[in-house]
Formats: C-alpha cells, sequence, structure tokens
C-alpha cells in the first residue's frame, strides 16, 4: 500500500496548482501548487465593512472562516459608537454592533411640570413609556392664582382706558360739531344782511339823499 502512494522516480512532478476544496468563507486559492495533505491556513486578508455600514476592516482570512458567530461579530465591530438614531431620537450608545439596537435609552432628558416651573432630569426610557410624570405643587397652584389675577386686573385696565379714549374722541367731534355750526349761524347771519342791503340799496340810496339835501337846506335857513 505505501508503495502505492508513493511516486516512483519515472514520475513527473505535477505544475498544476492546488484544487483542493477551501474552507467556507474564504474566496482564496491555496497558495501551494499541487500537493498531498491539508492546504495551510489562509492569511490573505479579507476587507469586510463594519456592522455600522461605515468603516472597512482587514482581518485574516483564517480567524473568519474559523470564528463562531460571536467570535464573528467581534472581529466586525469597528469599536466606535453606533451611528444609528434610537425612536426616541437619541442616538444609540451601544458600540458598534450587529442587528437592531437595544431601546434602552439612558440619556438624560429633561421633564417639566404642567406650568414648566418645576423642571427635573429623567432617563429618556422611563419618561417615554409614561413611568414617571410630574405634577404641580402649591406653590405652582398660587403663582397661577395671582398670575390670573393679573391679566384679570390688566384686562380690566385696559378696557377702562379704551372707554376713556372713545369717550375723549366723542367729545372732540361734538366739539368740532359745535363750532362748525356757530361757525354756519355767522355765515347766516352775514349772508342775510347782505342780502336785505342788496335788495333795497336802489330805495334806501335816493332816501337818504333826499333826506341829506333836506337836513342842509334846513341847516342853511335855520342860520340865516
Amino acid at each position: 500500500m505505501e508503495m502505492l502512494n508513493q511516486a516512483g522516480p519515472e514520475c513527473l512532478q505535477c505544475e498544476e496548482g492546488c484544487s483542493k476544496s477551501r474552507p467556507p468563507g474564504c474566496p482564496h486559492p491555496c497558495v501551494l501548487p499541487c500537493h498531498p495533505g491539508e492546504c495551510p491556513p489562509c492569511v490573505q486578508m479579507l476587507r469586510i465593512k463594519c456592522h455600522c455600514k461605515i468603516t472597512s476592516l482587514y482581518v485574516e482570512c483564517r480567524k473568519m472562516t474559523t470564528a463562531d458567530i460571536n467570535e464573528k461579530n467581534l472581529l466586525s465591530c469597528c469599536k466606535n459608537q453606533c451611528p444609528k438614531e434610537l425612536p426616541c431620537g437619541h442616538r444609540c450608545k451601544e458600540m458598534c454592533h450587529p442587528g437592531e439596537c437595544p431601546f434602552n435609552c439612558n440619556q438624560k432628558v429633561k421633564l417639566r411640570c404642567p406650568c414648566k416651573r418645576i423642571k427635573k432630569e429623567l432617563q429618556c426610557n422611563k419618561v417615554r413609556e409614561n413611568q414617571i410624570s410630574i405634577e404641580c405643587d402649591t406653590t405652582c397652584k398660587e403663582m397661577k392664582r395671582k398670575a390670573s389675577e393679573i391679566k384679570e386686573a390688566e384686562a380690566k385696565a385696559a378696557l377702562e382706558e379704551e372707554k376713556r379714549r372713545q369717550q375723549a374722541e366723542l367729545e372732540a367731534f361734538e366739539n368740532r360739531l359745535k363750532g362748525r355750526r356757530k361757525k354756519n349761524k355767522k355765515r347766516d347771519e352775514v349772508a342775510v344782511e347782505l342780502t336785505l342791503w342788496q335788495k333795497y340799496k336802489y330805495y334806501l340810496l335816493p332816501a337818504c339823499a333826499v333826506v341829506v339835501v333836506v337836513f342842509a337846506w334846513y341847516i342853511a335857513h335855520g342860520v340865516d
């Protein structure tokens, strides 16, 4: 049997490349020519994308092809923070990882009471799950009552001011109207006087002339 597995002195050496099947996941051919036994481990570099699909990583082929699922996840991790955005709007805090991001956002968010006076910082996931709420205290209620009173007082003052303004405008309008009536009355009286003179001036002028002549004659004869 040993004689059958050994090449004779007259056999030529095979010059073909190794055609043995490669390990699953290895795209590289064996670097040795045709040879007996197992192929040596592949030491060529694989270029792969990290879980984030942003960074290119270079890993020895033999490490990737012989690794289990957990080891492959580690080899494909770029060690940077995951750039994905969570449903809450915050960035994932986990290191580069496969699959969906774990929705457990521990980032601090500000939560206020309904009147916005009380403010606290709480974990985002607890706020989104409605596990925590902040209610107004007695101070908030008292401040709200005072603010309501001030608002009502301001509204009342504004209403009174508007009434005074309207009254002042009404009085000014009435005064202008009275002044206009007086001017019209004087103009009418002057017009009446002018109309009487113009109407009777042709009769009044001769009469006045006669009176003047008689008065002059009387003075002249009275003196004599």
